[in-house]
């Protein structure tokens, strides 16, 4: 291919070419090709693009949680992006009204996931992997967070100023203590469906005129090499010398560094203090010492002697030291005690100062035994790595300067070549359940040019190259293979308008005075009779009849309110409240007590929603649906 291209740009012609590119560059510089239409956006909020890449981020966060048609369906992109533009009128709005997080707050939340911890600690090592492998950097997921503590602390904000008063809650209480007296008739669709009749005419009708129901969308099935650094590394077996190479490097990891804990009793002394004043320092200091070290408290003269104001309090408790902290000559002196000892007076730029170790942890080491096998682990995750970066850049050209086939690149670097199921353009299983390979796959010299695709970095660690085998172009399934989907589609519709009609009927015969269970009888319907029920303690009753049953008026004296329930495609239900029984005031009250937390659940909610939408009405929003 590098020669086919070589030889196309000799001759007359091609200087021609070479000469109109050459001017834009020497004009604008090459720069300007890179940036000039680099970004695409999906939409504009008040100024602030959403670009198509952080669309598509949120896409393939949802992949493999979300059914791959779901994700092509344009009411879902729809639905997705305008989640992604509240987002960010919520960020700008939190900034806006002094909303920080602040660095120290964002770490303490990051090293205290579990995800991230080794043994217990945050391991900086493992929480750049994560982040590898989903795709982020920890500037980008950091920034993420970040957003949702701004988040999560606004609608907490908005959500805790709910106000609920006294007599909404003894409302809400009455209705949900009521008690209602209920007889009912289930029509249903199961019983009817084995009567209806289908004909070959209604089967081919119904597919001519929803066609829409049938679409086949385009699909490929690809060939492909995987180059991954986790597939060189479990065969290699370290040696002694690595071994223990590694253990050093890694000490950090196994080693818990000796601690020290001190107390100091400070007499300040100027550094450019006379001799006098000097000599009057040391005796005090002097003098303190001999009382410590003949039995005297050493937290108590601290307390009362030292003229540390910062550790007197607390005794001269200068909590954990390491080394870099104190001044040298005081650390030095710490260094050199064993626990109990009092130091010699020792001079520092501050003054006098008489140090107590009071505690001292030694070192400790996980002995190399101990974690062999983890390191292992790490010298095979580093060769894969080596083998990994060593053969990436030859498979990138090879793929490329031989693009009929992807034999030469398998053979050259000692890769199989594998095969996936046929996907769409909203992707698939195994490797195509990735969206660069997804994207790859339909690009125009990949699809219809039978050509290798470039190597396509999926994670840091793995490339992917891929060759399209076979193509179904988009049309309809055959009316053969959907005709049983048709004919049981067609039974539950006239089932379903049967249902209804036959709802229908009882409803107007009953309330031209008819008794529902004699009318229930002579249409073969089952009656189901009366029953007291509440919204709490339903009885095993639909809770869809129940829903109904509580949304209809109250009975007039003893005359029933009759109404038919839609019970979706399981057919119609015809309903008969017969009385209704409101509870006493003391259910009342205990239902009050109950509610109190739903309420402000549901009415802290509802603030953060009308928050949310009063930002939408406000906004300048621009959304580009042609590029979602």
């Amino acid at each position: 291919m590098l020669s086919a291209i070589r030889e196309k740009t000799q001759g007359i012609i091609a200087t021609f070419i070479v000469a109109l590119i050459a001017i834009p560059f020497a004009l604008w510089g090459v720069n300007s090709y890179f940036d000039s239409g680099g970004q695409i956006n999906v939409a504009k909020v008040n100024g602030i693009d959403i670009t198509q890449n952080e669309y598509r981020n949120e896409i393939d966060r949802l992949r493999g949680r979300v059914e791959p048609k779901t994700l092509d369906n344009p009411q879902f992109k729809l639905s997705l992006l305008n989640n992604l533009i509240d987002h960010t009128l919520i960020i700008r709005d939190a900034e806006h009204q002094g909303y920080r997080v602040g660095n120290a707050q964002l770490a303490e939340i990051i090293r205290n996931q579990s995800n991230f911890q080794r043994d217990g600690k945050f391991d900086a090592g493992l929480y750049e992997s994560l982040l590898r492998r989903e795709g982020m950097n920890p500037k980008q997921f950091e920034a993420r967070v970040r957003d949702e503590i701004l988040v999560t602390h606004l609608q907490a904000g908005i959500s805790e100023s709910r106000v609920i008063t006294r007599s909404e809650m003894a409302e809400i209480a009455r209705l949900l203590s009521q008690m209602r007296e209920v007889a009912y008739v289930v029509i249903g669709t199961e019983s009817l469906i084995a009567r209806v009749t289908v004909t070959p005419e209604d089967i081919e009708q119904y597919y001519s005129e929803h066609s829409e129901m049938f679409l086949i969308p385009e699909q490929v099935r690809v060939e492909y090499l995987r180059l991954s650094a986790a597939d060189h590394n479990q065969s290699y077996r370290p040696t002694e010398e690595e071994l223990n190479r590694a253990y050093a490097e890694e000490a950090a990891r196994y080693v818990t560094p000796e601690k020290h804990r001190a107390s100091h009793i400070l007499i300040i002394l100027p550094a450019q203090a006379g001799e006098e004043k000097t000599k009057e320092a040391l005796a005090r200091i002097q003098g303190i010492a001999k009382q410590a070290r003949s039995g005297s408290d050493f937290t108590g003269l601290a307390k009362k002697l030292s003229e540390d104001t910062t550790t007197a309090s607390q005794g001269g408790d200068l909590g954990e030291i390491r080394r870099g902290v104190l001044p040298k000559e005081l650390e030095d002196a710490v260094y050199a005690l064993k626990p109990g000892e009092v130091s010699q007076p020792v001079r520092s730029t501050y003054g006098y100062h008489l140090v107590k170790l009071t505690k001292h942890a030694p070192e400790k080491r996980k002995p190399l035994a101990d974690v062999r096998q983890e390191l292992v682990e790490i010298i095979r995750r580093r060769k894969g790595e080596e083998v990994f970066f060593g053969k990436s850049e030859r498979l990138r050209n090879l793929v490329y300067e031989q693009p009929d086939s992807l034999i030469p690149a398998a053979k050259a670097l000692g890769l199989d070549i594998q095969k996936s199921d046929w996907f769409t353009h909203a992707g698939g299983s195994g490797i195509a359940a990735n969206p660069k390979v997804v994207q790859a796959a339909f690009e125009p010299e990949v699809l219809s040019q039978a050509r290798n695709s470039d190597a396509i970095d999926i994670s840091a660690d793995t490339l992917v190259a891929i060759r399209v085998t076979d193509r179904r172009p988009a049309g309809r399934k055959p009316i053969l293979e959907v005709r049983p989907q048709i004919e049981r589609l067609l039974k539950q519709e006239r089932a379903l308008q049967q249902s209804r009609e036959i709802g229908e009927g009882v409803l107007r015969e009953v309330r031209d005075g008819g008794s529902l269970s004699t009318i229930a009888a002579k249409h073969g319907l089952k009656f189901k009779p009366p029953i007291t029920i509440s919204r709490e303690q339903t009885d095993g009753v639909d809770s869809r009849i129940v829903e109904h049953a509580f949304r209809v008026p109250r009975p007039a004296g003893d005359k029933p309110v009759y109404d038919l329930v839609d019970l979706n495609k399981e057919g119609y239900a015809l309903l008969a409240v017969n009385h209704v029984r409101d509870a006493a005031s003391k259910g009342v009250v205990d239902a009050q007590k109950k509610i109190r937390a739903m309420l402000e659940v549901r009415r802290g909610g509802d603030y953060f929603n009308n928050y949310r939408s009063g930002l939408r009405q406000k906004a300048d929003i621009k959304i580009h649906s042609d590029q979602l």
